[in-house]
């Protein structure tokens, strides 16, 4: 038999497991319907990757905007 105490660190484990891929999920999404607004208002992006803020256009041109971030 499984101990109740090991079932419930089990649980534990799935349920955060689980948070954690949705909150991925809805990350990946809004990311998505970003460039999709963009793209139909013939706008741009904005993005941070590697400590530096990113504006892409909706060509897929990317400029870098103030160079490096700080913390």
């Amino acid at each position: 038999m499984v101990d109740e105490k090991k079932r419930e660190q089990w649980k534990k484990k799935l349920i955060d497991n689980l948070k954690r891929e949705a909150v991925k999920n809805i990350i990946a999404i809004t990311g998505d319907l970003a460039k999709l607004d963009a793209k139909v208002n013939n706008t741009y992006t904005v993005y941070i990757k590697d400590g530096r803020m990113i504006k892409k256009q909706t060509n897929w041109k990317c400029v870098v905007i103030n160079g490096k971030i700080q913390g």
